[in-house]
C-alpha cells in the first residue's frame, strides 16, 4: 500500500512537471519563428535640386505585388513616377505624369482594378489620375469646378468617384459618374461646426456612407449619411454625445445595404484624451447596438507597465469603480484601417504622448492629430496626403518643437456583431520620435498574433495567442545591403504588413559612392521580410482550456 501511494505521488509530480514544461514551451514558442530577408530593391531617381524626397508612397497589393509612386525633378521638369513590381521586386510596368509648380499628390484610393490619385493643383483646382493596375494604362479624369472647395480625400469604385473636403467651413462631397459625366454635390451634408470624418463607397451593397462629426465641444454630434450610388440621400442617423462619452475616431465597415459597424476611440466630455474603444452597429436605419470598452477592461492594456506600477494602477482602477469615477488616461491614439478576415474584424491603434521642448510635462492639447481626427485634418493611412502637414501634427500655426513618446501598440479582435473577443498589446518602451509615423504592424492567423515595431534598422517583435500575456520581445537587426555604397543616413522608414507572413519595410537612404556622379545620392529602398508563424499547439491548448 505504501509503495502504491508513493508511486501515485511520483506520477502526480511527473504530470505536474510535464504540464509546467508544456506551458513554458507554449509561452516561448514565438522564439522558434525566425525573421527572414526575402527580397530587397533600391530606386535611384534622376533627381535635381528641389526634389521632395518625402513625397512618395508604397502601396502593397497583397500577392499581386507592390505599387510605388514618387515625385521628383528631371531636366527641370517635375513628374510623378509610378511603377508596379511583383512580390520579388521585378518591374512590371512604369508610368510618368508631368506636374506644374506646386502640384502634388494629396491622396489616393485603391480599388480592385485601378488606383486613383488626387492631385492638388492649387487655387481650388484638382486633377484625378486613374491607372489600371494590370497594365499601367493611365487616364486623366476631368470634372467641372462647381464650387470653391478644398478636397483632401478621394474615394472610388467602378464608375463612381467621390471627392471629400470642405467648402466655406462646411463638409462637402463631390459625386462624379465617370461613365455619364454627371456630377453633383451630395445633399444634406451641411451641418454647423462639423467636418467630414470618413467617406466610404460600397458598390456591392449600393451604399455611399459619409460620416460627419462635430468640431467643437458645443456641437458634439456624429451624423451618418447613407446614399444610393446615384447620390440620392436614403436616410441619416444622428448620434449625440452624452455625459459619458465623445466619439473621437471612426472606422466604418459596411456589412449590408442597411447595416454598418463602426469602430473607434472615445473620450469623456470632461477629459479629452482617449478613455477607451467602442463598436457601434447601425441597422434598419437606426442605432442597433453600442459597446464601450474602457481601457481598464482590456486584458492587456496595462502590460506595458512594470509589475509594481501595474498593481498600483489596477488598485487605482478598482478604487475608481467603487466611487463611480473612472481612471483618466494620458495617451492620444491614432487608428489604422480595419482588417476583416474569416468572420473576424481586427482593430489596431497606437498610443503616444506629445512632449514639448524644454518641458518634462506632457502637452495637454495636441491640436490636429491627423490620425485622431479634427476640423483641420483627417485620418491618413501610412504615407497618404501631405506628409509635411502630417509630420507637424496637422497644426496650421507654428508650435514649439514637439516630440512624440510612443507607449504601446494594441490589436483588438471583434466578431461580426461588434463584440470584443480578445486584445493584446506591444510595449513601445517609451520610444520617442520627432515625427508622427505608424511604427507598429501586425498579422493574425487562426488567433495567433505576430506583433512588430520598427526603430530605424532594429525590428522588435513577439508572437502570442489571443489575449495570452506574452512579455518576451525579440530583437532583430535588419542587415544593410551588401554593396559598395556607404550608407550615411536612413530615415522615413515604415514597416507594414504586406500579405500572409510577409512585411514591407520602405524608406530612403542617403548613400555615398565615389563611382557615381554625384557621389552622394538619395536612394529609395524596399525590403520584404517574412516572419513564419510557429506551430499552433498553443492555439489548440488554449481552445481546450476554454
Amino acid at each position: 500500500m505504501i509503495n502504491d501511494k508513493n508511486t501515485s505521488i511520483n506520477n502526480l509530480i511527473l504530470v505536474q512537471i510535464n504540464l509546467i514544461l508544456l506551458f513554458l514551451i507554449g509561452i516561448c514558442f514565438s522564439s522558434l519563428a525566425q525573421i527572414q530577408i526575402i527580397d530587397h530593391t533600391e530606386i535611384t531617381t534622376k533627381s535635381e535640386e528641389g526634389s521632395d524626397f518625402s513625397d512618395y508612397t508604397a502601396v502593397p497589393l497583397a500577392e499581386d505585388g507592390l505599387l510605388v509612386s514618387l515625385t521628383h525633378y528631371v531636366k527641370g521638369k517635375k513628374e510623378i513616377l509610378i511603377a508596379k513590381y511583383d512580390t520579388a521586386f521585378q518591374n512590371i510596368w512604369e508610368q510618368k505624369h508631368l506636374l506644374k509648380g506646386e502640384d502634388k499628390i494629396i491622396d489616393y484610393n485603391l480599388t480592385d482594378s485601378s488606383i486613383y490619385y488626387l492631385i492638388d493643383k492649387q487655387r481650388y483646382e484638382y486633377e484625378i489620375l486613374k491607372i489600371n493596375l494590370s497594365n499601367g494604362a493611365m487616364k486623366v479624369i476631368t470634372y467641372e469646378k462647381i464650387l470653391k472647395a478644398t478636397y483632401t480625400e478621394i474615394c472610388a469604385s467602378k464608375n463612381i468617384i467621390l471627392l471629400g473636403g470642405e467648402a466655406e467651413n462646411n463638409p462637402v462631397v463631390l459625386h462624379l459618374n465617370i461613365k455619364t459625366g454627371k456630377q453633383q454635390i451630395l445633399p444634406s451634408l451641411v451641418q454647423k461646426s462639423t467636418y467630414l470624418a470618413n467617406l466610404t463607397i460600397d458598390t456591392e451593397n449600393d451604399v455611399i456612407l459619409a460620416i460627419v462629426a462635430g468640431k467643437y465641444s458645443s456641437s458634439k454630434y456624429s451624423f451618418f449619411y447613407f446614399y444610393d450610388l446615384d447620390a440620392k440621400l436614403r436616410y441619416n442617423v444622428t448620434i449625440p454625445d452624452n455625459k459619458d462619452y465623445d466619439l473621437q475616431t471612426f472606422r466604418p465597415l459596411i456589412t449590408g445595404t442597411d447595416e454598418i459597424l463602426v469602430f473607434g476611440t472615445y473620450s469623456s466630455p470632461k477629459w479629452k484624451r482617449s478613455q477607451g474603444i467602442y463598436s457601434l452597429k447601425i441597422k434598419d436605419k437606426k442605432e442597433n447596438g453600442f459597446r464601450f470598452y474602457d481601457f481598464s477592461y482590456l486584458n492587456n492594456f496595462f502590460n506595458n507597465l512594470t509589475e509594481k506600477k501595474r498593481e498600483k494602477m489596477l488598485a487605482k482602477v478598482k478604487k475608481g469603480r467603487k466611487k463611480g469615477s473612472p481612471v483618466r488616461y494620458s495617451n492620444d491614439y491614432f487608428i489604422s484601417p480595419l482588417r476583416e478576415e474569416k468572420n473576424r474584424i481586427y482593430f489596431s491603434l497606437e498610443g503616444y504622448n506629445s512632449v514639448y521642448e524644454n518641458s518634462t510635462n506632457v502637452a495637454n492639447n495636441m491640436i490636429g492629430n491627423p490620425y485622431f481626427g479634427s476640423g483641420s485634418s483627417r485620418i491618413y493611412n501610412n504615407r497618404r496626403g501631405n506628409r509635411s502637414f502630417w509630420q507637424n501634427g496637422g497644426n496650421s500655426t507654428p508650435n514649439p518643437k514637439v516630440s512624440y513618446k510612443y507607449e504601446q501598440g494594441m490589436v483588438c479582435s471583434f466578431d461580426k456583431e461588434g463584440k470584443l473577443l480578445w486584445d493584446n498589446q506591444f510595449d513601445f518602451n517609451e520610444f520617442e520620435s520627432q515625427k508622427i509615423f505608424p511604427f507598429f504592424s501586425y498579422s493574425v492567423k487562426n488567433d495567433t498574433l505576430a506583433l512588430f515595431r520598427l526603430d530605424e534598422k532594429e525590428l522588435f517583435y513577439k508572437q502570442t495567442v489571443k489575449s495570452v500575456e506574452q512579455s518576451l520581445i525579440s530583437e532583430y537587426e535588419i542587415p544593410r545591403r551588401d554593396s559598395l555604397d556607404n550608407i550615411i543616413n536612413r530615415s522615413d522608414e515604415i514597416l507594414m504588413h504586406w500579405y500572409d507572413d510577409n512585411y514591407l519595410v520602405s524608406g530612403y537612404q542617403i548613400v555615398r559612392n565615389t563611382l557615381y556622379n554625384p557621389a552622394r545620392r538619395k536612394v529609395f529602398y524596399f525590403t520584404r521580410l517574412r516572419y513564419p508563424f510557429s506551430a499552433t499547439e498553443v492555439d489548440k491548448k488554449e481552445d481546450e482550456e476554454e
